[in-house]
């Protein structure tokens, strides 16, 4: 199979609530890492979200924290908007994935409505991952659920 053919492309949102402020709030927590302490990951960073700003998220639970796997990351774009925060990292060297994950809060002024959206793309960038493909996506799939309750948000179809 083609690298390609192991390229993971998704999308998951959440509504969070409504209101400007609540945008304000999650995406100040977003962009300090709280949404992926709250989500339960060991995060290694010196200080908030910034273009070039490296990290380092070690899962406390599941398979990849009994396997002590670290995820480097650095982050590669940041948006701050009247009507959004948020920011895209990719891995580094020694992640077990190579690809993005794009973390933004949106608020909507037409209805009010503040949603975290998730899109991610990804591939096993060691034999392990490769190896253990359908446990890695599992474990993907886990964390981004923590990451949409880490904010208080009810997750919405996802593709």
């Amino acid at each position: 199979m083609s690298r390609a053919g192991r390229t993971r492309r998704f999308t998951r949102e959440a509504v969070l609530g409504s209101g400007r402020d609540l945008l304000e709030r999650a995406g100040e927590d977003l962009m300090n890492w709280e949404m992926h302490r709250r989500a339960g990951l060991v995060v290694v960073v010196e200080g908030p979200v910034a273009v070039g700003r490296r990290v380092r998220l070690r899962p406390r639970t599941g398979p990849a924290a009994w396997l002590r796997l670290t995820a480097p990351c650095e982050v590669t774009d940041v948006v701050h908007t009247a009507q959004a925060r948020g920011f895209t990292y990719r891995a580094l060297p020694g992640h077990p994935e190579r690809g993005t994950e794009t973390f933004l809060v949106h608020h909507d002024p037409g209805t009010d409505v503040v949603r975290l959206r998730i899109d991610a793309e990804s591939a096993p960038a060691t034999l392990l991952a490769t190896l253990g493909a359908p446990i890695a996506r599992a474990e993907q799939d886990r964390i981004t659920r923590r990451y949409l309750a880490a904010l208080g948000g009810r997750e919405l179809g996802g593709r």
